[in-house]
Order: C-alpha cells, then sequence, then structure tokens
C-alpha cells in the first residue's frame, strides 16, 4: 500500500470519527438525557399532591422556612413567621425541584467529601401534612453544572441540575403573598369604615347598601371599583414580622391610624389600618414617592404601600352613598317636561323620535334629548343638606325657579326634580319630590335646561331625501349695476333636472344633487328668540331678514321649505329662519352659508 493510499484511509477515518462525535454521539446522549428519570417519578411525588414543605439551609443569612398548604390549595408560611404565601410561585419552586432529572446515580460509602453530611440545602416534601416527608439533601456542586443529592432513605447519591441551589434559595419575603388584601372582590359582603367616617355598607342581592348609620342607597360602581383597585394593590417593603410592642405600633402610626377599615367576607374578616406616610428614594433614579405604613390581619406585621391606598379608603359617608339626586328609567321615559317662570316646554316620545309640543310641532334634536336623559339620570349631588329648613324658599325652592318631570311608560306618576336658586357660583339647589331630600349639583346642565325649547330643538334644517325635492328656487341679493337680485328655478322632469328660469334648458344633475347634498347636512350653531335675554331686541333691521341676502326654496310633493339668509352678527354668523317658522331665528357659521353659493354657470349642462 502506497503512501497515498494510507493517507486516504487515515482522513476517512477521522472524517468518520468527526461525524460521529458531532452527531450520533450527541444524538445518543441527547436520547439518554431525555430518558433519564425525574424526582417525581422515582419518588412518587407529583407536585399538586405536595401539601407540606420545609426548605432548611446552612447559610445562616437564610432563614429556614416552613409552608404549609390550607384547605383551600393556598399556600402559608408558617415559620419563620406566620403569613400568606405566594402560591402561584410555591408551586413554580415545587415543579421545578421534583421534576428535576437525576443525571447520575453514584454507590459510595462516605458522604463528607460531597458535602452531604453537612447539606447546604435540605428540603422535606409531605404528601400529607401527618405523614412521614420525603428529605432531600443538596451537597457540593459537581462537574456538568450538577450537585450531589441524597434522599434520607436511602445509601447511594445522585446528580440532578446545579440550578436547584437557586431555585430552593429564598427568603421568606421572596415567596411570601405581596397582596395588601388576598381576597376575591367578588366575596366581599360588609364594609365597616370605621375613619375617617364610621359607617357600614353591606351587599344585598348584589347590591350595595348603607346601612349604618343611615338607611342610603351605596355607589355600587364606586365600592366595586374600590375593592377591584385594593385587590391589585401590592407590598413595597416589609417593616416588621412577628409581635407588634406598643412603642413600634406608635412608631409607625397605629395607635391613631389615618384611617380604620373591616373587610368581611362569608367566613371571616379582615382589619386594615393605614398609619404614618414616609418616603421612599429610589437609588437609581433619585426619584422619591410617598408610601404609608399599613397593617392587616390577614398578613400580619406592619409594611408600607403606595400612598394610593389612601385615596381608595379614605372615603366619606358623601362619597359613598349613592348621589343620583332622581332616580328614573330613562330608556322607559315617554315624556318629559320643562316648567320655568313663563315658559313650558313638552317633548314627546312618537316610536323612534322626539316632538317638541309647541304652537308648530317640531321635531327634538336626538342627541339633545339623549343628552339632557342621561344627564338629569346621572346628576349627582355635591353636597347634600344635612339639616334643612323647612322653608324650601330659602333655597329657592318654593315656589323653584324650574320644575321637571319625567313620565315613565307603566308608571302612574311622574319622577319631579325641583330646581331653586344658586347655592354657589358653580352649584344650585335642587329637591326631589319622591326622597325630599335637598342637595346642591353642579350648574352645568341646569343652564342648558333653561335653554328648553332652543337647546332641543332639531338642529337640522332640512328634512328630506335626496330624491324628495321637485322644485328649487335660489335667490341672491347682488349689488350690480345691471341688476340688484340673481336667481334661477330648477324643474325635476322625468328624473333630470331642468332649469326653468332665467333660462330654460337641462340643468347639471351631479351639481344640483351636491348642492341638495349640502342643504341636508346644514345645521344650525345657535336658536334665538325675540323673548331671548339680550342686551338688545332682535328686530328685522338687524337680521336683514326682511329683505334676505339669500333665499332658498325647496319643493316637495307634500312640503314646501323657504329658508330666508340675513345679516351677519358679531361672530360673522348670518341671521337665518324657515318662513313657515318665522318666530325662530338662528344662526349658521360664515363659511357653511358660503358654501351654498352656486353660480348659474356651474349649474348649467354644458
Amino acid at each position: 500500500m502506497n503512501f497515498r493510499s494510507t493517507l486516504i484511509i487515515i482522513i476517512l477515518l477521522v472524517g468518520l470519527g468527526i461525524t460521529y462525535f458531532l452527531f450520533l454521539h450527541n444524538s445518543e446522549q441527547s436520547s439518554t438525557e431525555i430518558n433519564k428519570p425525574r424526582i417525581s417519578e422515582i419518588y412518587n411525588l407529583q407536585p399538586n399532591e405536595i401539601q407540606k414543605i420545609h426548605i432548611q439551609y446552612d447559610n445562616t443569612d437564610l432563614q429556614n422556612i416552613v409552608i404549609i398548604k390550607d384547605p383551600f390549595s393556598n399556600w402559608k408560611i408558617t415559620s419563620p413567621f406566620i403569613t400568606n404565601a405566594d402560591t402561584k410561585k410555591i408551586n413554580e419552586l415545587i415543579s421545578e425541584f421534583v421534576n428535576k432529572q437525576i443525571k447520575e446515580k453514584l454507590e459510595v460509602t462516605e458522604y463528607k467529601k460531597y458535602g452531604l453530611e453537612k447539606p447546604t440545602i435540605q428540603i422535606k416534601l409531605w404528601t400529607s401534612q401527618n405523614g412521614q416527608p420525603k428529605t432531600f439533601s443538596l451537597g457540593k456542586k459537581a462537574i456538568n453544572y450538577s450537585v450531589y443529592t441524597k434522599e434520607a432513605t436511602e445509601d447511594h447519591i445522585f446528580l440532578i441540575e446545579s440550578s436547584a441551589l437557586q431555585d430552593l434559595s429564598k427568603s421568606p419575603n421572596d415567596i411570601r403573598d405581596k397582596s395588601v388584601l388576598n381576597f376575591n372582590p367578588n366575596s366581599i359582603t360588609q364594609l365597616h369604615f370605621v375613619k375617617p367616617d364610621e359607617f357600614i355598607c353591606q351587599k344585598l342581592d348584589g347590591i350595595w347598601k348603607i346601612i349604618q348609620p343611615l338607611n342610603l342607597d351605596a355607589d355600587s360602581d364606586l365600592i366595586d371599583s374600590m375593592l377591584t383597585e385594593l385587590h391589585a394593590l401590592k407590598v413595597s417593603t416589609f417593616e416588621v414580622d412577628g409581635d407588634i410592642g406598643t412603642t413600634l405600633l406608635d412608631k409607625y402610626g397605629m395607635l391613631n391610624p389615618i384611617t380604620k377599615l373591616k373587610v368581611n367576607r362569608n367566613d371571616d374578616s379582615i382589619n386594615l389600618d393605614i398609619g404614618s406616610r414616609v418616603i421612599n428614594s429610589d437609588p437609581q433614579t433619585n426619584n422619591e414617592e410617598e408610601y404609608v405604613y399599613v397593617r392587616s390581619s390577614n398578613i400580619g406585621g406592619i409594611y408600607t404601600v403606595s400612598n394610593q391606598i389612601i385615596k381608595i379608603l379614605n372615603k366619606t359617608l358623601l362619597d359613598i352613598r349613592d348621589k343620583r339626586v332622581i332616580d328614573f328609567q330613562r330608556e322607559d321615559t315617554i315624556k318629559f317636561e320643562i316648567e320655568l317662570e313663563q315658559q313650558k316646554t313638552t317633548v314627546i316620545k312618537l316610536d323612534d323620535t322626539w316632538e317638541l309640543q309647541t304652537s308648530q310641532k317640531i321635531l327634538a334634536d336626538p342627541q339633545a334629548v339623549s343628552d339632557l336623559l342621561f344627564g338629569v339620570d346621572s346628576l349627582k349631588a355635591v353636597s347634600f343638606i344635612t339639616n334643612p329648613n323647612d322653608r324650601l324658599s330659602i333655597y329657592g325652592l318654593n315656589p323653584p325657579k324650574m320644575l321637571l318631570k319625567f313620565t315613565i311608560k307603566g308608571e302612574d306618576k311622574p319622577a319631579i326634580l325641583k330646581v331653586g336658586k344658586n347655592a354657589t357660583e358653580d352649584t344650585v339647589y335642587v329637591i326631589s319630590e319622591k326622597t325630599g331630600e335637598i342637595a346642591t349639583v353642579k350648574r352645568g346642565l341646569i343652564d342648558k335646561l333653561y335653554q328648553s325649547e332652543n337647546w332641543l330643538s332639531n338642529k337640522q334644517v332640512f328634512h328630506f331625501k335626496i330624491d324628495d325635492p321637485i322644485r328649487i328656487f335660489v335667490k341672491y341679493q347682488e349689488v350690480s349695476t345691471e341688476s340688484n337680485t340673481r336667481s334661477f328655478t330648477l324643474q325635476l322632469i322625468e328624473g333630470n333636472w331642468r332649469l326653468t328660469s332665467p333660462i330654460k334648458e337641462n340643468a347639471n344633475n351631479e351639481e344640483i344633487k351636491a348642492f341638495l347634498y349640502r342643504l341636508i347636512d346644514l345645521r344650525i350653531d345657535e336658536f334665538l328668540s325675540k323673548d331671548s335675554k339680550k342686551k338688545y331686541s332682535i328686530t328685522d333691521n338687524i337680521t336683514g331678514l326682511n329683505s334676505p341676502y339669500i333665499q332658498i326654496i325647496i319643493e316637495l310633493q307634500d312640503e314646501i321649505y323657504n329658508l330666508q339668509i340675513g345679516n351677519q352678527d358679531s361672530k360673522n354668523r348670518y341671521y337665518c329662519r324657515l318662513k313657515k317658522h318665522s318666530g325662530r331665528i338662528f344662526l349658521i357659521d360664515s363659511d357653511v352659508i358660503s358654501n351654498l353659493m352656486i353660480k348659474l354657470s356651474w349649474i348649467r349642462n354644458q
């Protein structure tokens, strides 16, 4: 065999060797790793069956921990102090340990050199709290990221992943529950507010009521939101555990807490005290945040929580009570009335529309009606008059400045709200006829109600569809040496628009439709009236409506709209009116009016 042949054979053998170690060997090794048994399989330890855990450390900086599962499958720390554990974290800790693979089994006679006579960590796992545990000792680290491990009843030792050392090295604070109150918000049945006001709220058939010192409806949405926020709060730092003497209680402001609350569930109760404020600084950002010391009976000890907890719990009776001043079913309202000193506005529901019952019945603005009904239904008191004077006239409520009546479908009597005089610059007195309670409310909605008819009137000028008009007349006032006016007339003939004046010819249908669409979209900015409380009287000379700047007549099969547009006001809005409602003057923005100006040349079919 020559040298060349020998060299080729050597290269082939080397290649085969490399292939084996890179692929086949690793594949066999991976297969072996997959098939290695786990602690849970060898020692019959299923994570969900573990009932008690005891972890001991050789490192004196770590405290030995005992954790026990309660009947509800929640974990509790019982040593070095008693508190709730983070159940999710404990379940993860158990699962991580018992699912470790046993890499290798070693038959040995001495344990000292493996660090097992005085183990780094010893963990005891009970599947029955009254039975015998499985005890595992973790010693020194070995090669390939392993740690020597021994089960107490066996002579041999075995190797598992060394990550178990880190997984099990926990302080009580690492695994304790950091919830301020560990509860399901929906399970709370009673709240006893002790400070700053003392009152009791009871949940009855899913609705919160104040039962002491008065029987009142509570704001259920507010209480449910408060409980949800409280449930989401987490402890920032744990300050003191175990027994707390009077000195420490005084130090943390617990002898005279800012807020005291007792939370009752079906089977137990939790006391919560909020003590002194404390400023904590973040060394990384140098930001300062305010916290408060808190003590609760379910966690024990004293800990700090964001001062957000004060905003959540520092509630008065006024904060918690239902502050709606009138209770009625707005969705079932079929009629409402607004009575002022010299004016009465009545609005009734007709199928899906609302109609103002004036001398000339007109459509109401559906958005304004919706805003009114929702606004009154959700109108909340700023304050209640706790000891009202019997003389309602003092509050402007006898006779009232305004009377609101809401007729509900299926009910005999309307819901009535009386509005009195201003209590402050921003509030006004009101009284519900049903409750007889005098309250103050914000003036925003009330001021709109004083506009009554003008606010509620439909702001759409024209009410027709694009194919409804059959005749259009437009006249523009124009200063010209040739003519003082410019006008044209259009007639719909067999589905097409035709100019009939000042010339007779077919019109540009697309341009006419675009003009009609602008009319359909035309909306009123503001209604005025002749008796409106202005510094001046609205006359024809001011409005210019006696000689309109623009006049647009739209003729339908059964109705004629005649829109008159006059002068501009101080805000460059145009005074306008429909001739059939000549007493109802309104204003429209100048930019909108300019879009109604079209030239004859645009609509000619050229």
